[in-house]
């Protein structure tokens, strides 16, 4: 445990340092005449992504899907091919080439890890101010275990907000250029055509109660889930194509596994950030008045919300699709934390923090209480040591 709480806690602070520095440097430059913005390869921001990668390369046996895709790629070192055939062509390639080239395990986890990170730090590029709160966000709560467990989705999850400027930019053929690409690391990807067209949607002038509203009927939608299996009785082959057949099987004929009844502080914490984002919308797009990136991360930051509230009673694996956008919601809420920073509301962000940053403790907490498997993915192992 204590490990876990030092890589963690000390992790974010240090990441959060550097983008704190990165940030000020930069507003420093540009205050003076002449003064630009700094590169994506400021010395600041490479430290951080080596720091990231290099906590990702060291960690081991940290969840059964880490076991799995370190199985995957030592089994294909002493064999040659992977003990699973319906991987995508791009993911297997690249664990093909690693393996065969007699690399430690470790470069292969780094690789997929720094992929993550670079993505979502370029996509942030222009946006330094909100490096700080990103690296908080990311180690303190679910993220980081999450990304290192979803190894695959969580790299469309990082390039899909950088596909978001595309979006703002009307580029839809490179976007969709991306999208292919994006397949060949996760079939899901393919839902990424129809969030397109999600930022585009006109939101001018729509009243705070109007997404509160459609909250509230997700959740209430989400708490009587069996027209969800309705639904996939009609597309169960949809989901053999993604993969996800035997979850769909599972659903329908296993009522505990489909309905779970879920509500605790995993679920409740998001749903109060977004009811304190959604408030102070207007005074924070004031603030990034220039930010034509910003409108676009709340559209999508509403539908994963109220995706996941809809699919909050079901088994995970329906959320998945949902989970494609979790970055535009790490995102929005790291705006919204910078706004009430820069306008000394105290007691909100105190609130945010507390329902952003809490997730990584109390999670270890939990698999420390339950002692159970040496797999459990909040606890940091390495194999350095």
């Amino acid at each position: 445990m204590l490990l876990s709480l030092i890589v963690y806690t000390g992790t974010a602070l240090l990441m959060a340092w550097l983008g704190w520095h990165v940030s000020h440097r930069e507003q420093r430059l540009l205050a003076q005449r002449g003064g630009a913005e700094l590169p994506f390869y400021a010395w600041e921001i490479l430290m951080a992504l080596l720091i990231y990668t290099g906590v990702s390369a060291a960690r081991w046996l940290t969840s059964w899907d880490y076991n799995m895709y370190y199985n995957y790629f030592v089994t294909m070192q002493s064999m040659g091919e992977t003990s699973r055939e319906n991987f995508e062509p791009g993911f297997e390639l690249v664990t093909r080439l690693m393996a065969q080239s007699g690399l430690h395990f470790s470069f292969y986890f780094a690789f997929w890890a720094a992929l993550q990170i670079a993505l979502l730090y370029y996509a942030l590029r222009h946006r330094k101010v909100l490096l700080p709160w990103i690296a908080l966000c990311i180690f303190m709560g679910p993220y980081y275990v999450q990304w290192m467990s979803t190894l695959r989705q969580a790299v469309v999850e990082c390039l899909f907000v950088l596909m978001v400027e595309l979006i703002v930019q009307r580029r839809f053929w490179l976007y969709l250029l991306l999208t292919v690409v994006a397949t060949t690391i996760h079939k899901m990807s393919i839902l990424l055509i129809p969030l397109y067209f999600v930022p585009l949607i006109p939101l001018r002038d729509v009243k705070r109660w109007v997404p509160y509203l459609l909250l509230f009927l997700c959740i209430m939608l989400g708490s009587f889930p069996q027209w969800i299996q309705w639904t996939f009785d009609h597309i169960g082959k949809l989901a053999d194509y993604w993969g996800y057949g035997h979850y769909y099987r599972l659903f329908s004929t296993n009522s505990h596994y489909a309905f779970r009844g879920v509500m605790g502080p995993t679920r409740l914490c998001p749903l109060l950030s977004v009811l304190i984002l959604v408030w102070y919308y207007p005074s924070i797009k004031r603030m990034f008045a220039a930010d034509r990136y910003l409108p676009a991360m709340y559209r999508l930051t509403l539908l994963h919300i109220g995706y996941l509230n809809l699919m909050a009673n079901t088994t995970q694996y329906l959320s998945r699709p949902g989970d494609l956008m979790r970055c535009c919601y790490l995102i929005m809420i790291c705006y919204t934390m910078h706004f009430l920073w820069r306008q000394r509301k105290w007691v909100l962000l105190a609130a945010m923090a507390l329902f952003n940053f809490h997730y990584i403790y109390y999670e270890i907490a939990k698999a420390v209480i339950k002692t159970g498997s040496m797999y459990e993915p909040e606890l940091y192992h390495t194999f350095l040591f």
